[in-house]
């Protein structure tokens, strides 16, 4: 199965589109978005393509302002996706316990008085929540997370023996003695220079391509 994976939309149409074009000429099987799509129009066009779906912080927030449909179909999205190989979700793959959906989350927000990011860390930036998300694939017996959130792409192997090193080529072949946090970038809003990013994952291959149509 070749995958492509993207996140935080945040409305761009164009920028949506662009990343879909590509992904079709990288002969992708199915689309995972990780959330933050930001817009009734990039829903519609993510469920005409049957993408599988998972909420953001955006959709905590913002899911009220959608359309009565795409309320009802945000307010039924999961956290996270779990593959035979990885595990997938906005920020982190982990919450407080009895949390299941963009509802539970705002209301344990306000009810906390917590800030959002309590939810959604940063794991480019929250070194407790990098080596919590490591934990969380242990313990699912996994070795891939994907995630967005940060806007920047970028990804991180830790090998056997707990050493970090951050991968600079675009495309790597995974190592099944280590796990891998990749953070699959902004379609619309990079921190990291201009054009949409996103991420091929194709899991007979073991291979994950970092890209950024041109």
């Amino acid at each position: 199965m070749r995958y492509a994976i993207l996140s935080d939309i945040h409305g761009n149409q164009l920028a949506l589109e662009r990343v879909l074009a590509d992904a079709r000429l990288q002969n992708t099987d199915t689309v995972l978005c990780l959330g933050d799509i930001g817009s009734d129009a990039c829903l519609d066009r993510l469920r005409e393509i049957e993408a599988t779906l998972v909420f953001g912080n955006w959709e905590v927030s913002q899911w009220g302002y959608l359309r009565p449909d795409n309320q009802e179909l945000v307010r039924n999205l999961p956290p996270m996706l779990s593959g035979d190989s990885f595990l997938a979700a906005h920020a982190a793959p982990w919450w407080p316990e009895g949390l299941a959906n963009v509802e539970d989350f705002m209301n344990y927000i306000l009810q906390r008085g917590v800030k959002w990011q309590a939810l959604f860390p940063y794991l480019d930036k929250d070194e407790n929540a990098f080596w919590q998300a490591v934990a969380e694939l242990e313990s699912a017996e996994r070795h891939l997370l994907f995630h967005g959130h940060t806007h920047v792409q970028m990804a991180h192997r830790v090998g056997p023996t707990g050493r970090i090193v951050r991968l600079r080529q675009p495309q790597f072949i995974l190592d099944r003695r280590a796990h891998y946090i990749v953070s699959v970038g902004s379609v619309s809003r990079p921190e990291d220079g201009p054009g949409p990013k996103y991420a091929l994952y194709d899991d007979e291959t073991a291979t994950v391509q970092l890209e950024s149509p041109s």
